[in-house]
């Protein structure tokens, strides 16, 4: 089956995440809860070792304090001078939006969504942005995520304390739907929306029973009903990742321009760690699991020699921002290249 032909189907499943498939899964040393009990021992390598390793934490298990020292990172990135020399970019923050609009704006369009590299790159991506954090801003502490499906299981998708008008802010108001609360209240952005270079708010537009449909768990066990790469990324991909995006609305529902909002980071991360979850219920045979087209196939525009396949060989690049990598040194989140863990 084509890529779009199978992206068509999950958009539709989408639509109302109704059928969960009958599956079994191997034995997990992973509980799925709000705390985790991981067996990760066997899975260092490298560099990364139990010691050196960071502990990614949901918003809510971090203290005020620390909940603010990570705003105050990401405010740091907000102030801090372009280095990109990307098109429209006015500080290290939108050096990372320019980078994502860039790998969606190539000559065979996105090559980062609806591809095998999907999330490899945006694991990648993700470790840029807390090496950015880190390296350029100072910070030190844990690299927060959002627990999507609690929040989506409860019936109140913005329920968590991260949409408060100390943190990231609320669902936008007025015929913009600018978001004039939080602690990016007002915040003007210049990349965007998709190929323009305009000025405009940071807007929102929360729809909360779409949201809660495509990020509950109904809709995260039928993703995880699939065992291999293919149709489990595929599903991830369209239903509780491209779900999320669509029903917070504002930025977050451009594609290319999507990272202007900070909390992108935050579901990012938790996507990331739905792929991690699905890779430690399974290990021997899903953490370096990779297929699907290097290139977009619904920019319907084949390049000379057939569509090629994502293998652990594939290129991972950011416009120099930092070093390319290849996606079999993001398969592991504990192989060095990386070393990190989630809460």
């Amino acid at each position: 089956m084509r890529l779009s032909t199978l992206s068509t189907a999950f958009s539709v499943i989408a639509c109302a995440v109704a059928t969960t498939p009958s599956h079994s899964h191997a034995k997990s040393h992973v509980r799925h809860g709000g705390n985790q009990e991981t067996d990760i021992s066997g899975y260092f390598t490298g560099t990364c070792t139990q010691e050196k390793m960071t502990i990614r934490k949901e918003w809510r298990n971090l203290s005020k304090a620390q909940q603010n020292k990570f705003l105050d990172a990401v405010q740091c990135l907000m102030d801090s001078p372009a280095k990109s020399g990307l098109t429209a970019t006015t500080s290290r923050f939108s050096d990372l939006q320019a980078l994502h609009r860039g790998m969606t704006n190539t000559a065979y369009a996105d090559i980062i969504h609806h591809v095998g590299q999907f999330l490899p790159w945006h694991r990648y991506y993700m470790h840029i942005y807390e090496t950015l954090l880190r390296d350029e801003c100072g910070y030190t502490g844990a690299i927060p995520w959002w627990n999507e499906q609690k929040d989506a299981d409860s019936g109140s998708m913005w329920q968590s304390s991260m949409w408060g008008a100390d943190a990231f802010g609320g669902n936008g108001t007025g015929s913009d739907n600018c978001v004039t609360d939080g602690r990016f209240a007002n915040y003007t952005l210049h990349i965007g929306p998709g190929d323009e270079d305009t000025d405009y708010c940071l807007g929102r537009a929360w729809d909360n029973e779409n949201a809660i449909a495509n990020a509950n768990s109904t809709a995260l066990e039928m993703c995880n009903s699939y065992n291999t790469y293919s149709p489990w990324w595929n599903c991830i991909s369209n239903i509780p990742h491209k779900g999320v995006h669509t029903y917070i609305g504002g930025v977050m529902s451009d594609i290319k321009s999507s990272p202007g909002d900070p909390i992108f980071f935050m579901h990012h991360m938790y996507i990331d760690r739905v792929w991690w979850l699905w890779q430690k219920q399974d290990p021997a045979n899903r953490l370096f699991d990779i297929s699907g087209p290097t290139l977009n196939e619904t920019a319907n525009v084949e390049p000379a020699g057939g569509w090629q396949n994502a293998t652990l060989h594939y290129e991972l690049s950011s416009f120099s921002i930092k070093p390319n990598t290849t996606i079999a040194h993001v398969m592991n989140t504990q192989g060095g290249y990386l070393c990190y863990g989630y809460d």
